[in-house]
């Protein structure tokens, strides 16, 4: 077990520990996952893709989240396209300047004005011959878009752009953007870029002022509250396993949360073995996020390498306590990449699970890669790897012989194993069970829509739509959900989320906080709104809804 600590704090927080972990069946996969791309329609326009970035978004109001899909255009894909989602069917949007070139490194869809609609950012990672900058779209209302990148500020050219998230990081009421920068040139270039909003779609580089290192090159980042003061903090990924945390000052700046570069430091991390996408949520329902980072190792089947989980174990003076828990959790080391990470409930038992972009094969059905939660012991989150060791999976020999990190059947020629860059949820058919798009990058190989059809326990997914000082999207702010009549009793917490999106792996999710039930009927509900802008409630909620809460 691995114990390394970040700063020093308080003795572990007890609110909301859970029940003992429960044994998980051997050899029997507990998800249940279809792969309906052709059902749903989204090919052919999906296939013979170099896919590395999705975003999920309601683009046109109608209720359901469309699908931006980035591609490595200059590496011999088809360009980015946009899929619209009528009721659970895409078709391609007709808009030609939004099949977008170069290399398409990662999506979000982000209102960027507060007009209730949303915008379109695409990062190009530019280190070609003929480096492409980024791309802004502007919504003009039911999905139809204007490019503004030329004149937005936020597409530099020759930026290597990988991850990006959205977070409203000076507390004026509008959603900035923030990006990093790969390091697989000799040199970063300029390092993260925190885009300030500076309204109508303008935007200026405020990294420097805001205390973000010049520089510094990874491949992940994403924005969440890890000390309770709700101003949004940063996480990034680095290219030599040197991940760190940055805390806001509640006045837009950042400084190194102390001991970060120690606890969050990975082993043997080197340039072919860094890590990748990251996650920030509350895992062990204490109502304190923590954070699981994902792993992008050269050749995983060689030397197999696990994602790293670190629970928050308290705040003292401002400074969150982190524990690495990776080996007490059950987490075992992959032989295969895994670079984006989320952490959702996809049985809805109000126990999250840990799910990577990998997704193996058996009978020709597809088993995506999910650790599910089983509660927790000693504080302890427990997880079963049951979807790594079910139904007679390629063993590590078997991937040791194989030359690419998607194994084939050498006899059948079938996919046995693929592991895939980009791959956000959301509930594509809205039946309150969250479903996974995996974009592939190897051409010959499809990309994937997963429907969940798991049988599990009841669900809301809560929307926040601010106002007055708050963003629209209600990014920043965190959802706790009581059972009916015990709103905030800590050891009655059920789960806790932020609303964010831009997680993960260059992905884009909805703006919206899904939980699992299990058998609560109703539920009590508590907004906390970011920047101290107050809290909301609603009481006796009915499950199995998608509910909006306005100030």
């Amino acid at each position: 077990m691995t114990l390394s600590v970040l700063a020093l704090g308080s003795s572990p927080v007890a609110r909301g520990q859970g029940e003992k972990p429960a044994a998980a069946a051997p050899g029997k996969f507990p998800f249940a996952f279809r792969d309906v791309g052709t059902e749903a329609e989204i090919f052919p326009h999906a296939a013979g893709l170099r896919g590395h970035g999705a975003a999920w978004g309601d683009v046109d109001g109608n209720g359901w989240p469309d699908l931006f899909v980035a591609t490595f255009h200059n590496a011999g894909s088809k360009p980015g396209f946009l899929l619209r989602n009528e009721k659970g069917k895409f078709q391609p949007d007709p808009q030609e300047h939004l099949h977008t070139t170069g290399i398409g490194s990662g999506a979000l869809f982000v209102d960027l004005t507060n007009t209730g609609r949303l915008d379109l950012y695409v990062s190009n990672c530019g280190y070609s011959k003929t480096p492409l900058p980024g791309y802004l779209f502007r919504n003009d209302g039911g999905g139809k878009f204007t490019d503004v990148s030329k004149e937005s500020g936020a597409c530099p050219p020759a930026y290597e752009g990988r991850g990006l998230t959205a977070l409203d990081a000076d507390g004026d009421g509008l959603l900035d953007l923030l990006t990093c920068e790969q390091y697989y040139s000799s040199k970063v270039k300029t390092g993260p870029v925190l885009y300030r909003n500076k309204g109508n779609h303008k935007f200026e580089n405020a990294a420097a002022p805001a205390g973000l290192p010049a520089g510094y090159g990874g491949l992940g980042v994403t924005a969440g509250d890890v000390n309770g003061d709700s101003w949004p903090d940063v996480f990034m990924t680095g290219g030599l396993g040197d991940d760190r945390l940055y805390l806001n000052d509640g006045k837009g700046k950042f400084r190194e949360a102390p001991g970060a570069g120690e606890v969050f430091r990975w082993p043997h991390a080197t340039a072919n073995n860094p890590p990748a996408g990251v996650c920030i949520t509350d895992i062990n329902r204490d109502g304190l996020p923590d954070i699981v980072v994902g792993s992008h190792t050269k050749s995983p089947w060689v030397t197999p390498i696990a994602i790293r989980l670190y629970l928050n174990r308290g705040v003292k003076d401002g400074v969150p306590k982190f524990q690495d828990v990776t080996d007490a959790a059950g987490l075992k080391p992959l032989n295969m990449k895994s670079p984006h990470v989320e952490i959702q409930d996809f049985d809805n038992d109000g126990w999250p699970d840990i799910y990577l972009s990998i997704v193996k094969f058996a009978d020709g059905k597809p088993y995506p890669m999910i650790y599910r939660g089983l509660g927790t012991k000693d504080g302890v989150p427990h997880f079963s790897d049951a979807a790594w060791t079910a139904n007679n999976f390629p063993t590590p020999a078997d991937l040791a012989a194989g030359k690419r990190t998607d194994l084939l059947d050498k006899t059948s020629r079938e996919t046995k194993m693929i592991y895939m860059a980009a791959a956000p949820s959301a509930d594509f058919d809205r039946d309150g069970r969250l479903d996974l798009f995996l974009a592939n990058w190897w051409a010959e190989s499809p990309s994937l829509l997963l429907k969940n059809e798991t049988p599990g326990g009841n669900w809301l997914d809560v929307v926040v739509e601010g106002a007055n000082g708050v963003n629209r999207m209600g990014v920043g702010s965190r959802v706790n959900i009581y059972p009916s009549g015990k709103l905030g009793q800590a050891g009655a917490l059920l789960g806790s989320r932020e609303i964010a999106i831009g997680y993960g792996y260059c992905s884009g999710q909805e703006a919206a906080a899904h939980f699992g039930l299990g058998q609560e009927p109703t539920v009590d509900v508590e907004v906390i709104l970011p920047h101290g802008k107050g809290t909301l409630t609603r009481k006796a909620v009915p499950a199995n809804q998608r509910l909006t809460v306005k100030p």
